[in-house]
């Protein structure tokens, strides 16, 4: 996953854990994300499920692009799955947006 894909995550988490009044939560690194989720979790678990869902599909679609060996070997699968996941992921980002839209959170 590039370096700004995984910033860009990391804005919509710190949205949260600003909106919550969760300190710190900027020197938290994607890669160390799962307890500043947790604190969000713990804030609001709506809030929680919209943005893990993004941050999974996320992580999915980056497995199955990086995946050369079943691009090269089965194509129309690999494409399939791509298409889906982006799919996935499109609505997951429709969903916590709407989100950040009623809870007024910017």
């Amino acid at each position: 996953m590039t370096e700004e894909t995984k910033k860009q995550l990391m804005q919509s988490v710190y949205k949260l854990a600003n909106h919550y009044q969760i300190p710190n939560a900027t020197l938290v690194s994607f890669k160390k994300r799962n307890l500043l989720l947790e604190l969000i979790s713990t804030k609001n678990p709506t809030a929680y499920k919209f943005i893990n869902d993004l941050i999974e599909c996320a992580v999915q679609l980056d497995r199955i692009e990086s995946d050369k060996e079943k691009q090269t070997k089965k194509p129309d699968h690999w494409k399939a799955e791509t298409l889906k996941t982006q799919s996935l992921k499109t609505a997951a980002e429709k969903k916590l947006s709407n989100f950040f839209e009623t809870e007024g959170i910017n």
